[in-house]
């Protein structure tokens, strides 16, 4: 006999701990987790850079579909990023300095969308039918 535990869909917050809207973010998403039953997968740091195929997905879910929108949206330019118009810019610049990942981010892979949760509002937006069939 086996067991198999259940399979929840899953939100990732690219997180800063000392960013006001990242906290706020992050409680608002672990408020939404038990009525909408989603697991979060937190990612705190702020000295690890996405993977390249995350860093292609994201700007291409916050860009919808125009990746200089997403470029421009990934890159936290009021800590000092520099502005990048292609995917592989923008991986050069956040293998260089992970810290320019703007944050709070949270991307649902399965449904292929992102956003920058801030304010930490902007939360609803992703956890509204995170768990329905698209």
């Amino acid at each position: 006999m086996s067991f198999r535990l259940p399979k929840f869909p899953m939100l990732t917050l690219f997180h800063n701990p000392a960013s006001k809207a990242s906290t706020q973010a992050l409680a608002l998403l672990r408020q939404a987790s038990v009525t909408h039953k989603f697991d979060i997968d937190l990612i705190e740091s702020t000295n690890t850079a996405p993977t390249h195929q995350q860093v292609s997905s994201i700007v291409e879910y916050l860009g919808g579909g125009s990746v200089a929108k997403g470029c421009s949206e990934i890159l936290d330019t009021t800590q000092g990023a520099p502005k990048a118009t292609t995917v592989g810019e923008v991986q050069k610049i956040l293998e260089a300095n992970p810290g320019y990942l703007r944050r709070p981010l949270v991307v649902d892979w399965n449904k292929g969308k992102a956003v920058i949760a801030d304010p930490a509002s902007r939360v609803s937006e992703m956890v509204k039918n995170v768990g329905d069939e698209e």
